[in-house]
C-alpha cells in the first residue's frame, strides 16, 4: 500500500522543466526533414537494388531465322531455325548476388539512421543556441529594468541638491550602454529563433524563464563512453560498408570463372524433311579486365577495413570527450554560479550604499557591470552544462533515437 502511494504522489507530482523540447514533437520535425525523407526515399531504393540482384543480370534471348538452300539439280528448300538462349549464374553466384542485395539494403539503413542521429545533434545545437540567446534577451532586460532605477536615484539627487549632475551623466550612460547589448541580443535571438522556424517547421518556442538545473553525478564516464561505443550509428554505418565491399571483392573474385551460356536450338530443313535438335554451351575466355577488377574490388575493400578502425578510434575518443563534458561543465557552471550569487549580492549592496549615501554612483555602477558579466557568464555556463548533458544522451540514444 505505502508502494503504492508514493507512486500516486509520484505521478500528482509536478513534472521538472525540460530544457528540451516535447521528444513527439522533435521525431515528428525529424522525420519530415528533406534530408530524411531523402533517405526513406534511398532506402526503397536499396530494395529495388536488392530484388534486381536476386532476379540476377541475365535474361533469356531468342533467336530466330530462316534461310533458303539450293541443292545441286536446281532443288531449293525453305529452312527454319529457332533457339533459346541464356547465360546461367553458378558456383554460387546467385545466393552471393542475393546476399550482395541484403547487405546494401543495410547499408541504406545504416545510413539513414547515421543521417537522423545527425539531424537531431543539429537540431539540438541550433535549439540551444536560441536558448542561450533568449536567455540572454531576459538577463539584459533585468539588468536594463535595474540601471534605470539607478537612474532614477540619481535624477532625485540631483533635484534635491544631493548628488553631482555627472551622477546621472554616468546613469544615463550606463543604461545606454545596457539598452545597446539588449538590442543587439534581441538581433541576435531573432535569428536564431527565425532558423529554428524555417529549418524545423512545428518546433515550439524555447523557453529560457525556467531553465532546470543541470543534473549532478549518475553514471560514470565509462559507463557513458561504453554505451555510446556499444550502439553507434557511424560506426555500425561503416562495418556495413566494409562488409558490402568485402562481399563485392568476393563476388568478383568469383568471376574468374566465366558464367557460361546455354542455347537451345530446333531447326527444319530441306522443307521440314530432316529436324534438328540441338544443345549448346558457350564460356567466354577470361581477360586482364576480370583481374584487374578482382585487384581494385579487393583495396576498395581494405580501405573500408580501415575506415573502420579510424572510425573506432574517434568514436571512442569523442564518446569520453563527451562524457567529460558532461561532468566538467556542471562543476563549472555550479563555481560560476556562486560567484555569480555573490556578485548580485555585492551589486544589491553596493546600490542601496549608493541610494544612502554611502558610496559613489561610479562604484554602484561598477558593481552592477561586474554583477551583469558574472550573471551572463554563469548562464552561459548553465546552458553549456545542459547542452552537453543532451549530447551525451543523444550520442548514446538515450533521447530521440530512431530505434
Amino acid at each position: 500500500m505505502a508502494l503504492l502511494l508514493l507512486a500516486a504522489g509520484a505521478q500528482a507530482a509536478p513534472a521538472a522543466p525540460s530544457a528540451l523540447p516535447p521528444e513527439a514533437e522533435v521525431r515528428r520535425v525529424l522525420a519530415s526533414l528533406p534530408a530524411l525523407r531523402q533517405g526513406v526515399l534511398n532506402t526503397q531504393l536499396a530494395g529495388a537494388e536488392r530484388d534486381k540482384l536476386a532476379a540476377g543480370p541475365y535474361e533469356w534471348t531468342v533467336r530466330a531465322g530462316a534461310s533458303r538452300r539450293t541443292a545441286p539439280g536446281a532443288e531449293r528448300y525453305r529452312e527454319q531455325e529457332v533457339a533459346l538462349e541464356r547465360p546461367l549464374r553458378w558456383f554460387g553466384k546467385a545466393s552471393q548476388d542475393q546476399a550482395l542485395g541484403e547487405q546494401g539494403l543495410a547499408v541504406a539503413r545504416a545510413l539513414h539512421a547515421d543521417a537522423w542521429h545527425e539531424a537531431g545533434r543539429a537540431l539540438l545545437r541550433d535549439w540551444f543556441d536560441a536558448l542561450r540567446e533568449l536567455a540572454s534577451v531576459a538577463r539584459l532586460e533585468e539588468q536594463l529594468a535595474v540601471t534605470q532605477r539607478l537612474q532614477s536615484i540619481a535624477a532625485r539627487r540631483v533635484q534635491a541638491g544631493d548628488g553631482a549632475a555627472l551622477d546621472l551623466l554616468q546613469a544615463d550612460t550606463e543604461q545606454r550602454r545596457v539598452l545597446a547589448l539588449l538590442q543587439q541580443a534581441r538581433q541576435r535571438s531573432e535569428q536564431t529563433l527565425t532558423l529554428l522556424a524555417i529549418s524545423y517547421p512545428g518546433l515550439p518556442r524555447p523557453q529560457a524563464d525556467a531553465l532546470p538545473v543541470p543534473q549532478d553525478g549518475g553514471e560514470e564516464v565509462s559507463v557513458w563512453t561504453e554505451r555510446i561505443e556499444h550502439d553507434n550509428h557511424e560506426l555500425q554505418l561503416a562495418q556495413a560498408e566494409a562488409q558490402l565491399y568485402a562481399m563485392r571483392a568476393s563476388r568478383l573474385a568469383s568471376d574468374t570463372m566465366p558464367d557460361p551460356t546455354l542455347a537451345l536450338r530446333t531447326a527444319r530443313e530441306r522443307d521440314g524433311q530432316e529436324r534438328v535438335f540441338g544443345v549448346s554451351l558457350s564460356f567466354p575466355l577470361p581477360g586482364a579486365g576480370r583481374a584487374a577488377d578482382r585487384s581494385a574490388a579487393a583495396i576498395k575493400a581494405s580501405m573500408a577495413s580501415e575506415r573502420v578502425a579510424q572510425t573506432q578510434l574517434r568514436i571512442a575518443l569523442a564518446a569520453r570527450r563527451a562524457a567529460n563534458d558532461k561532468v566538467r561543465s556542471r562543476e563549472i557552471w555550479s563555481t560560476l554560479q556562486e560567484v555569480q550569487q555573490q556578485t548580485a549580492r555585492q551589486a544589491d549592496l553596493m546600490q542601496r550604499a549608493y541610494q544612502a549615501g554611502e558610496c559613489t554612483l561610479a562604484a554602484a555602477l561598477a558593481g552592477r557591470r561586474q554583477a551583469l558579466d558574472a550573471a551572463l557568464t554563469a548562464q552561459t555556463a548553465q546552458i553549456e552544462a545542459l547542452t552537453a548533458q543532451a549530447r551525451l544522451q543523444l550520442d548514446a540514444h538515450a533521447i530521440w533515437s530512431i530505434d
